[in-house]
């Protein structure tokens, strides 16, 4: 039994993509390292960095503060409820 004969062919080189440059590039690159496949878990300084970036300024909050409406569900002020006679 006589085995196939092995033709080696020489593989194109890896075209590079046109894409993103500087600092854009660098932000899709740490974006991959947390939505990426594999690992979900980040590096403590990702992390860090993560929750700095996140946090909110004074600003952000002042502007909650006066924009948010809390909206309680079949809520009625303990004032509002009829007392017991006891």
């Amino acid at each position: 039994m006589a085995t196939a004969g092995v033709q080696d062919v020489a593989e194109p080189p890896p075209r590079r993509r046109s894409g993103p440059a500087g600092e854009e590039r660098d932000g899709e690159r740490g974006l991959r390292s947390l939505v990426g496949p594999g690992s979900s878990q980040v590096g403590p300084l990702a992390a860090l960095r993560a929750r700095d970036a996140a946090r909110p300024t004074e600003e952000d909050l002042a502007e909650a503060e006066a924009r948010v409406v809390v909206v309680r569900r079949n809520w009625v002020p303990r004032e509002d409820l009829p007392r017991s006679g006891r």
